[in-house]
C-alpha cells in the first residue's frame, strides 16, 4: 500500500467505495505519469548500459514488445510507455551476466520461472530489474527443437499469475538492428513479423489503447493453469 493509500484509509476512505475508486485512479495516473517521466529521463541511458553489459560478457540481445515497437516505428520511445522490455536467449542469462548488470546501477525486483505442471518442472522465463526506479524486464526467450518461446504473464492480487501466454518464433541466431533516438541497438531477426504477432498487422499504425493482437495469431498460444503457469519470485532486498 502506498503512503497516499495509507493517508486515503486514515482519513477514514473505505475499500471499494465510490471515492476509493476515484482516489484509486488519480492515484494509478499519477503514478503512470511518473513511469513516463522517468522513461524518457533514463531510457537511453539504461539500454546503453544493458547493452555495454551484454557486450562485455558477450550475450546476444534486443529489444522486445513495446521497447521494439518504438524503436522500429518511431525511432525513439512510444510516448505513453513507461518500461523497458528486451529479450535474449535464456541460456545467456548467468550469474556473472546479473552481476554485470548489478555492478551498472540495475536492481533486481523480482523474476519469473515457467512451471510445467504436469511436470512439475521450473525454468526461468523473465527476469525484472530497476534501473534509477526506471523498470526494465528481461524475456529469456527458451529453446526447442527449431524455435524459442518467451513467456509472458498476468498476475492478479497476492502475486497469483492468473493468464500465461507463448510467443513462439523460428530459431534464428541473426539479429537485426534499429535505433532509439540515433543509439544502435539489437532487435530480432525480422522485427515487423514480431510486432505484427504482438500488436497485429496494423502496428505501424499509433494506437495508445492496444492491448494486443486480438486477431488468430500462428505465433501465440495461451495456456490454462493446468499445463503451464508462472511462479513469481521476490527479491529480498538485502541481497544486493
Amino acid at each position: 500500500m502506498g503512503i497516499a493509500h495509507k493517508i486515503y484509509t486514515a482519513l477514514g476512505g473505505k475499500k471499494g467505495s465510490f471515492l476509493q475508486q476515484k482516489w484509486s485512479n488519480y492515484c494509478k495516473k499519477k503514478d503512470l505519469k511518473r513511469k513516463q517521466a522517468l522513461l524518457k529521463k533514463y531510457g537511453l541511458e539504461a539500454l546503453q548500459a544493458f547493452k555495454d553489459a551484454c557486450m562485455e560478457c558477450q550475450k546476444d540481445y534486443w529489444l522486445e514488445f513495446g521497447t521494439l515497437l518504438g524503436a522500429y516505428r518511431e525511432k525513439s520511445f512510444i510516448p505513453h510507455d513507461f518500461d523497458l522490455d528486451v529479450g535474449m536467449p535464456a541460456e545467456d542469462y548467468t550469474n556473472t551476466f546479473e552481476q554485470a548488470l548489478i555492478s551498472k546501477g540495475f536492481v533486481k525486483d523480482h523474476s519469473f520461472d515457467l512451471l510445467d505442471v504436469p511436470n512439475n518442472k521450473r525454468t526461468p522465463s523473465e527476469h525484472a530489474f530497476f534501473y534509477k526506479d526506471l523498470a526494465i524486464d528481461i524475456f529469456l526467450a527458451i529453446p526447442h527443437e527449431t524455435s524459442r518461446s518467451t513467456y509472458c504473464y498476468s498476475v492478479g492480487e497476492k502475486n497469483a499469475i492468473t493468464a500465461t501466454r507463448a510467443f513462439t518464433f523460428e530459431k534464428n541466431d541473426s539479429l537485426s538492428k534499429v535505433s532509439i533516438n540515433g543509439v544502435e541497438l539489437c532487435a530480432p531477426a525480422n522485427p515487423a513479423e514480431n510486432l505484427a504477432a504482438y500488436y497485429g498487422e496494423d502496428f505501424m499504425t499509433p494506437n495508445p489503447n492496444c492491448t494486443g493482437n486480438k486477431n488468430k495469431n500462428p505465433h501465440l498460444t495461451h495456456y490454462s493453469p493446468s499445463e503451464y503457469t508462472g511462479v513469481l519470485i521476490r527479491v529480498s532486498k538485502n541481497v544486493q
